[in-house]
């Protein structure tokens, strides 16, 4: 008996919590779950093991209704703690997710619409940049064809020679050359990377690239999509390390995110 009350004011040395966080790592909400409420049957003044709760039951079990009582058990036990403001935000997260869950839910219809408007706003700006791009290559190719095109040369007279006595006949062959010169190659064929310089006998060559190779690995971010939460992210982008990740990406967007709820469309930096 000595032994249970050891352990029924401390969160890390109650043995029910410590098998539950290792559930946690492996990715074992259910079995979480039920250590943590053995801790709480134990003991239930465990305010971490509500805390622990709340968020599984909103990021893993998707039931917000369980996530709303948890954080608000741990709030009754624990009003003055650190995380009491970021309770507090997620106490109002879960109530928004359990609305927009309902029917006909306005903020549900809000967030589809401000989507859609988004994707319009993307799509729009693409077309009108195609465009512009394809008037920019018609004006160059324009003006490749006045700057380039070879100017064509009357044939050269023949050079005047005393009539044979008797003309011969000449038999057509295959390597006979025709009298005038071969026309240019139409200047639409002409690529507007690799338009010709000087003189226009001369082979066009495409260009080249200078720019230096990236030396650096570009930086990770992540786009919010419906259901997402900081759990669910760090699962994917951390996978076996779950519990570190979430700490790492709340630090890395602590200005973007603050105690705010996620947003769809949110871009999050990943460290």
């Amino acid at each position: 008996m000595a032994n249970k009350e050891e352990f029924q004011y401390d969160d890390s040395r109650n043995p029910y919590y410590k098998q539950a966080q290792q559930d946690l790592d492996n990715n074992n909400a259910s079995a979480a779950v039920t250590d943590y409420e053995a801790a709480l049957a134990a003991n239930p003044k465990l305010a971490g093991a509500h805390y622990e709760l709340g968020i599984i039951y909103g990021d893993k079990l998707a039931d917000p209704i369980g996530s709303i009582f948890h954080f608000k058990r741990y709030l009754e036990l624990s009003p003055t703690s650190e995380k009491a403001e970021q309770v507090k935000a997620l106490v109002d997260k879960q109530s928004q997710t359990f609305a927009a869950s309902l029917p006909n839910s306005p903020t549900q219809s809000a967030d589809d619409y401000a989507k859609l408007q988004a994707d319009n706003a993307s799509l729009k700006k693409q077309v009108e940049d195609a465009t512009r791009t394809i008037g920019q290559l018609q004006a160059q190719l324009a003006q490749s064809g006045k700057h380039h095109a070879p100017a064509v040369q009357p044939a050269p007279a023949a050079a005047a020679s005393p009539a044979p006595a008797a003309a011969p006949v000449v038999e057509s062959t295959p390597e006979a050359v025709p009298a005038t010169p071969a026309a240019p190659a139409p200047t639409a064929a002409i690529s507007p990377r690799a338009l010709p310089v000087g003189n226009t006998t001369e082979a066009a060559t495409p260009a080249t690239s200078t720019a230096p190779a990236a030396t650096g690995e570009a930086p990770r971010s992540y786009k919010v999509v419906s259901g997402d939460s900081i759990w669910k992210i760090a699962h994917k982008m951390y996978p076996g390390d779950t519990k570190n990740g979430v700490a790492k990406i709340e630090e890395a967007n602590k200005d973007t995110l603050g105690n705010k709820p996620l947003k769809i469309g949110q871009v999050l930096i990943i460290p």
